[in-house]
């Protein structure tokens, strides 16, 4: 296509008047086009609103209109809350907040959750000789095990080593002897 016609479909295009066979050429010529020509083309909108709007009286704006357009505007400049939503994302070891559970000798720091999959990622640090007291999963848990030793289900594990317990399981009571760290990844549901 010559820079004639791309010029005079990217203009009727800008100015809204393209239809039928024009609109579809156009259409194509967009979707094959590159970053720099999607540019060019995006500048003919910009060229035909500033015509546009040369082109019209100056009109009064209600003083009402003004007042709640004003009003948005300085809504929208707030800065909105930090979230997390990022496609990727790190927590340093110093940062994250540390909670204290209810269970003695318990503290957790989240590091993640999909509430799409209802999944969420956790650190433990589990003080000398605590205990959890036995529970149910109503959806399956993950356990690394990071440092120290944890006993579950009559086994002892230390760091590197990993457990698994399948959803609508119960587990008995586990504990530490020496203290641990642990990454659990478990269904939020289980872990308010």
């Amino acid at each position: 296509m010559n820079a004639e016609r791309t010029t005079e479909l990217a203009a009727l295009n800008a100015a809204g008047v393209l239809d039928g066979d024009d609109l579809r050429e156009f259409q194509i010529l967009l979707a094959e086009s590159d970053s720099a020509l999607a540019r060019d083309l995006g500048r003919w909108n910009d060229v035909v609103a500033a015509v546009i709007i040369a082109g019209t009286e100056p009109r009064s704006v209600p003083a009402e209109l003004k007042a709640r357009v004003i009003e948005r505007i300085a809504a929208s400049a707030k800065p909105a809350p930090a979230k997390q939503t990022a496609i990727f994302y790190s927590i340093l070891q110093s940062e994250g907040e540390w909670k204290t559970l209810t269970t003695p000798g318990v503290r957790v720091k989240d590091l993640a959750a999909d509430a799409r999959r209802g999944m969420s990622v956790k650190l433990y640090e589990l003080a000398p000789g605590t205990r959890f007291p036995a529970h149910h999963h109503s959806g399956p848990e993950e356990c690394f095990v990071v440092s120290g030793d944890f006993h579950v289900e009559g086994r002892v594990l230390h760091g590197g080593d990993f457990h698994h317990a399948e959803g609508e399981s119960d587990h008995g009571e586990s504990f530490t002897e020496n203290g641990c760290t642990l990454l659990v990844t478990a269904t939020t549901a289980d872990y308010q």
